[in-house]
């Protein structure tokens, strides 16, 4: 893309999934590097570990894993700029080695059985449109014993009509106000049994802090190249998609969730559950 050649009513007209191409945005899955970080760690991920990672965008969570534990992964998504812009990333922060960073399918990866010690899904199972044929090729690929790491986003509190309406258009995928439960009944049973459950609600960020945001993101080199009219229209409709998404974050939560793949034989049932003490 050569952004000089961009017109303001171009990026006007940009959805949220044309702008991260332009701004670069890393993408992160959320609660960002210390949910890859605790996953990783409840995984017993190690130097030896093989793991895929399902919609890895820009990377920025295969690259996380590879700096932290030093294991090798396979990434996959099926937007090849980001594709290449994970690449790029990755061989800048010295983790390319360790790294394969695929334009692959979800629901159809080709990969053989029992691959991968963990398969990283994040957030993004939820934009994909067939979510049960994309959980059944993460169990295909999981070894006996190994993990489903995913992390939903999920609403806590009710949203607009209008709002749900706003944000769909923004992402191009459709969005229901969907709770916890629904996704944890969707990962779980058929061999899938709860290893980790830890929930979050989304922080309230001020106006002000949205703004800053905006304006570091984009004063990123590479937009230098941005005729004039078009910079303006990029601040005008990125701040635009970031308060909207600020207000959709207000209703929300998410689970850190990690699911072990058993077969039938090994799985044991567990009677004496405990959680941890109020203090």
């Amino acid at each position: 893309m050569n952004l000089g050649e961009l017109t303001a009513p171009e990026v006007q007209a940009m959805n949220y999934n044309d702008l991260i191409s332009v701004v670069r945005e890393t993408n992160r899955p959320p609660g960002g590097v210390r949910a890859v970080s605790q996953l990783a760690t409840r995984a017993h991920l190690g130097p030896q570990s093989r793991v895929l990672e399902i919609g890895t965008s820009t990377g920025i969570t295969a690259i996380e894993l590879a700096r932290l534990v030093g294991c090798h992964i396979t990434a996959v998504d099926i937007n090849e700029r980001s594709i290449a812009e994970a690449r790029r990333r990755a061989a800048e922060l010295g983790v390319g080695h360790l790294i394969d960073f695929q334009v692959n399918d979800a629901t159809a990866t080709g990969f053989a059985n029992d691959s991968f010690d963990l398969v990283f899904c994040g957030n993004v199972t939820s934009l994909i449109p067939d979510r049960d044929r994309a959980l059944s090729e993460y169990t295909r690929l999981v070894k006996p014993g190994g993990f489903i790491a995913a992390i939903p986003m999920y609403y806590v509190t009710t949203p607009s009509k209008q709002l749900l309406a706003a944000v769909t258009d923004a992402i191009q995928v459709p969005v229901k106000p969907l709770d916890e439960k629904y996704w944890l009944d969707f990962f779980l049973g058929d061999g899938r049994i709860l290893f980790h459950r830890e929930a979050y609600t989304f922080d309230w960020i001020s106006n002000d802090v949205v703004t800053g945001f905006v304006e570091q993101i984009l004063a990123r080199p590479h937009l230098e190249e941005l005729s004039t009219e078009a910079r303006a229209a990029l601040v005008e409709n990125y701040s635009s998609y970031m308060t909207l998404f600020r207000d959709n974050l207000g209703h929300m939560g998410f689970t850190e969730l990690l699911v072990r793949c058993e077969s039938d034989e090994l799985s044991e049932p567990e009677l004496f559950t405990a959680r941890p003490a109020a203090a």
